[in-house]
């Protein structure tokens, strides 16, 4: 009786104690995602305010209204010339349209909602700091399902490490900031993933009842978020025809997909309920996007989170997981985690353009690239030989040339070429001489180039707005008391001498 006791006891005591580290990671992660969030990206990020100006007409007219470049009939046409915030800043030159039917409305409501609490009225610009607020925490409950699949995978540790990646690669983070629709679908395709993990370990229908829900939040916050769907029946007929169950396989398959269905009839019924003509001319539009062999190769040269490239090393890093892996192969649950990430960059392949720099179209893929890149980290440190450490050495800590600025210079190059030189010396020894320490030295000093890495990372993405605002004029808005979060004692470390 008293092991039991005992071991009841310790076993208490582990599990508090990881509950605690997951607590301290979520709310570090959480903090650096909300830190200046209205700042980074830009304040006059037009593309939110599709969604910004829309929710807020239909929130106080019922209609929405809003910008667009795309061919709507004049008679649409309700105002253009500029739009401002209580007669400052932000402001923009835009041409209103009305109905507005670029897109459907839920994601409007959304980001409306919070600018409407905070008294912004319609053919006004909508300040940042409102329509990204509920972004933050919807972002921060993606990352706790990217911890619980890389749990599933691979345990606790490499849950923390997933979530970690996640809140801490600068492109990924900014996408999480962007109030834009593929912030909500990420998390609604991210949960979608973990209910499918859940459902090929036990096969309950439970774990499959919310998924229509999820196809339906995601698809009225943009079309492209109905195509999820597709991934969840795939994975369900595939689970039961191993099991040579077709009769399951084609029941719950064909249950799954017609629960969707009442939300795409919604969608359309919006369109024919405003204007049906115009509806159909633009989704004509939409559809007609040009497309390319060259999509992918677009994908992989230009990571960013906006419309500009951020030469975010680790970002190349985890894509270059991702060839590795592919090549590699994996089984089993990693499976699913890698046709998620392919399954979404194909929806973008076929749907954004063959050269067409709105990397938010990507966001969803983020991550599971996040899980990937954290696969990526593990094997450099467990192979820890010559080529991985080129590997490591060459990407992990390319993003202190993002700490670069006028003010703040880059490494000396005698440095440089000193440090490169250690790094890659002790993994040419161990090829040479095969004594263990060589190895454990690499080993040592790949684990210390991926914490200097996080930390690159880190410092970037809290100062992000001020490393580039000291070489050119900024526009400052109102923060509140979300972006003014500081992760406590540490953030003494993070900040820039100025």
């Amino acid at each position: 009786m008293a092991i039991k006791s005992t071991s009841s006891f310790l076993i208490s005591k582990i599990l508090n104690y990881k509950f605690f580290v997951f607590i301290l990671f979520f709310f570090f992660t959480f903090i650096l995602r909300a830190h200046n969030y209205e700042k980074t990206p830009g304040i006059g990020h037009l593309d939110e305010q599709l969604y910004a100006l829309s929710g807020v007409s239909l929130i106080r007219s019922g209609i929405p209204i809003s910008w667009s470049t795309l061919d709507y009939p004049k008679s649409a046409q309700v105002y253009q010339g500029e739009i401002n915030y209580k007669g400052g800043d932000p402001k923009a030159s835009v041409t209103l349209y009305k109905p507005w039917l670029d897109e459907p409305p839920l994601f409007s409501y959304l980001v409306g909602y919070f600018a409407v609490l905070n008294g912004v009225n319609e053919k006004e610009f909508v300040p940042s700091i409102f329509i990204r607020f509920p972004i933050i925490f919807i972002s921060g409950f993606t990352s706790v399902i990217v911890f619980l699949i890389a749990k599933k995978l691979s345990g606790f540790w490499f849950g923390i490490l997933s979530m970690l990646v996640y809140s801490t690669v600068p492109v990924f983070v900014f996408a999480s900031r962007t109030a834009m629709p593929e912030t909500l679908i990420s998390f609604c395709f991210t949960l979608l993933v973990y209910l499918v993990l859940l459902f090929r370990e036990n096969g309950s229908l439970w774990f499959l009842l919310p998924i229509p829900l999820l196809v339906g939040i995601a698809g009225l916050s943009k079309p492209t978020g109905f195509l999820i769907v597709l991934f969840a029946v795939f994975f369900i007929f595939w689970s039961f025809y191993q099991r040579k169950d077709i009769k399951k396989a084609v029941s719950y398959s064909l249950l799954i997909f017609f629960l969707t269905l009442p939300f795409v009839s919604f969608y359309f019924w919006w369109g024919y309920h405003f204007d049906w003509d115009i509806f159909l001319q633009i989704n004509s539009i939409q559809s007609s996007r040009p497309v390319g062999f060259g999509s992918l190769a677009w994908f992989f040269i230009t990571p960013s989170y906006d419309t500009v490239i951020l030469r975010d090393s680790w970002f190349v890093f985890a894509l270059l997981s991702v060839a590795f892996f592919i090549f590699k192969g994996v089984k089993g649950d990693r499976f699913v985690v890698l046709m998620a990430f392919v399954f979404w960059v194909l929806v973008v392949m076929i749907s954004g353009g063959e050269n067409d720099l709105l990397a938010w179209y990507r966001f969803p893929s983020y991550p599971f690239l996040s899980i990937i890149l954290s696969w990526g980290l593990v094997y450099l440190v467990k192979k820890a030989n010559f080529f991985t450490m080129f590997l490591a050495a060459g990407l992990l800590l390319g993003n202190r040339m993002l700490l670069v600025n006028p003010f703040h210079p880059n490494i000396n190059p005698s440095s440089y070429r000193i440090l490169i030189f250690i790094f890659m010396v002790f993994p040419l020894l161990y090829i040479v001489f095969k004594k263990s320490y060589f190895k454990k030295i690499t080993r040592f000093l790949i684990l210390a180039i991926i914490l200097v890495g996080f930390f690159f990372n880190v410092k970037y993405i809290y100062n992000s707005f001020e490393l580039a605002c000291q070489s050119r004029s900024c526009v400052i808005v109102g923060s509140n008391w979300l972006s003014e979060l500081r992760i406590p004692f540490f953030w003494r470390f993070l900040i820039m001498n100025r």
